[in-house]
């Protein structure tokens, strides 16, 4: 009778645990599943690659840039021939846009290219913002930023700001190669 009862609630506990999980798919679940595949390009990329050692900061604007812990873009490049395989990859990408942990920030076009910012957080205490480019004639690319309490419009100051500073393009490099070849 108890190895009948401990079956149970270890059965129990077992579909407990199967039907609580979400269905959804996550920006971290999407990143991992296509990082290491051939078509796609995947890099990891730190505030640290931009010098501000010239740049003149006030405490509010460094604080801001201290917010930023790391940006992961993943490109998917768009291949004239197959449109098929484009289309049905950019779909996915667009369904971890409609995970419900997400807020739409805003959505945009500009020369061809859409554009769709998301958030995890709200006001003042944003921790993620995730961005989906795309664009038939070039491909996609989703950039997924992580920070604590970001501020999107002290944000938008700062980059006005450090327009002019130094970036290591090596690593920026990398993602327009890929595109533009």
């Amino acid at each position: 009778m108890k190895h009948f009862f401990k079956l149970f609630a270890l059965s129990t506990f077992f579909l407990l645990a199967l039907f609580s999980c979400k269905n959804e798919e996550s920006i971290q679940t999407y990143f991992v599943e296509h990082q290491d595949k051939p078509e796609f390009l995947m890099i990891d990329l730190s505030p640290k690659m931009i010098d501000i050692s010239q740049t003149e900061l006030d405490d509010e604007q460094r604080k801001v840039y201290n917010s930023f812990k790391k940006v992961n873009v993943l490109g998917y490049k768009a291949d004239k021939t197959d449109k098929t395989t484009y289309a049905s990859e950019l779909e996915k990408a667009k369904t971890v846009f409609k995970n419900k942990e997400y807020s739409e920030l805003m959505e945009f076009s500009d020369n061809g290219m859409k554009f769709q910012v998301n958030t995890i957080g709200e006001g003042e205490e944003i921790d993620e913002f995730i961005l989906l480019a795309s664009s038939e004639e070039v491909g996609f690319a989703v950039v997924r930023v992580i920070g604590d309490n970001m501020q999107p419009e002290k944000l938008v100051q700062l980059m006005e700001k450090m327009k002019d500073v130094d970036i290591d393009k090596n690593q920026l490099g990398k993602v327009m190669d890929y595109f533009n070849n």
